[in-house]
């Protein structure tokens, strides 16, 4: 049984914790918020009598924290935890200052502890089904990968502050970063434009970037809290291939300029039966007997800690995606392209709005 102590306790740390109490081998042994209310709603939702305001209280009886405090607020709790050998997740962005990043990977590093980030889109359906595509070789080389994600939205409190949540780039759109560069390994140049355009927020709430990546190929993203409407588009295109995610919820493949085009079954194509078959549909439209391959953050961050095997979302791949985002904002400072190694070396702390 791996004993989970709960840090941050807002609408992420209750996410979190309605599935952790779900798993056979975890017990969520106590809560910490700065809020001692919060602290204590959380208890009473995982059915625990320990809450506090000081996460170091908790750590002497927990193996593992579950940090879901915000990013300019982690540090301190993450390179605690590890000196005191617990396994780590925390929610993304894995921090708002590359400085406090390389800390908490120095400190978990020498710990030797797991540490994880909340990037779900590599769990989640259809972005994992669209990258195996990718990985498996079927459409060949990677020549074009796009996410567009509007979700119109007034960022209150902390998310509306460009100092602490570092706006709709990093804060929404290091979940389009992180997938695009799963798809497409390391990012090398980046070309990108920010936008602050809601009245009342002190904060860039649209943005867009292009990539070119070392191995080849490019990707093209787009984010915003400004858009006045929703949208959500992804997709890949190979030199043998493409498969593109549309706004209707249906994901679309062909293979090869003759191939027919498809309508993927998701739930399908992404359950697997005893024998290792791919699931089918029967004449009723059920899938007999099949075991679903998915597995949650939650279950795979357990797993990374029962078997010590690397975690699919790492903190190191973290670190990589906040240096892509600082490489958009140099780049929308400057109006010119950005070699995202450079930004490791030369640091910004935030990115330019364009009114």
């Amino acid at each position: 049984m791996i004993r989970v102590g709960m840090i941050g306790c807002g609408g992420m740390g209750r996410y979190h914790a309605a599935e952790l109490v779900k798993l056979a081998n975890v017990k969520v042994v106590g809560a910490c918020d700065l809020i001692p209310e919060k602290a204590k709603a959380l208890a009473d939702q995982v059915g625990v009598g320990r809450c506090c305001t000081d996460f170091r209280e908790l750590l002497p009886d927990v193996d593992a924290v579950w940090v879901c405090t915000e990013p300019f607020n982690r540090v301190e709790i993450v390179t605690t935890a590890a000196k005191a050998g617990k396994h780590i997740f925390t929610e993304k962005p894995i921090s708002r200052s590359l400085a406090d990043a390389d800390a908490m990977l120095a400190a978990t590093r020498k710990a030797g502890v797991k540490y994880m980030l909340g990037y779900c889109l590599r769990f989640w359906q259809p972005y994992r089904l669209i990258h195996d595509a990718v990985a498996s070789g079927e459409l060949g080389e990677l020549a074009s990968c796009w996410m567009r994600r509007f979700m119109p939205w007034n960022p209150a409190n902390w998310y509306g502050q460009q100092d602490k949540s570092g706006g709709v780039m990093l804060d929404f759109g290091s979940h389009d970063v992180d997938w695009l560069r799963w798809v497409g390994g390391d990012v090398k140049t980046v070309c990108g434009r920010t936008f602050h355009i809601r009245d009342g927020i002190q904060t860039d709430d649209h943005g867009a970037g292009v990539f070119l990546f070392k191995n080849g190929g490019i990707a093209t993203f787009e984010n915003s809290w400004s858009s006045f409407l929703g949208e959500s588009s992804l997709g890949v295109i190979g030199t043998k291939g493409a498969v593109m995610l549309g706004r209707d919820g249906k994901v679309r493949r062909r293979i090869g300029h003759d191939g027919p085009e498809e309508v993927v079954d998701v739930e399908a194509a992404t359950a697997i039966n005893p024998e290792g078959v791919v699931g089918k549909r029967d004449s009723k439209g059920d899938i007999q007997k099949v075991q679903l391959r998915s597995e949650s953050i939650q279950q795979h961050f357990f797993r990374c800690i029962e078997e010590d095997i690397e975690p699919l979302t790492p903190a190191t791949d973290g670190r990589k995606t906040l240096l892509t985002v600082m490489a958009i904002w140099e780049s929308a400072r400057t109006g010119k392209s950005v070699e995202v190694d450079r930004m490791a070396r030369k640091p910004r702390a935030g990115g330019r709005s364009t009114k």
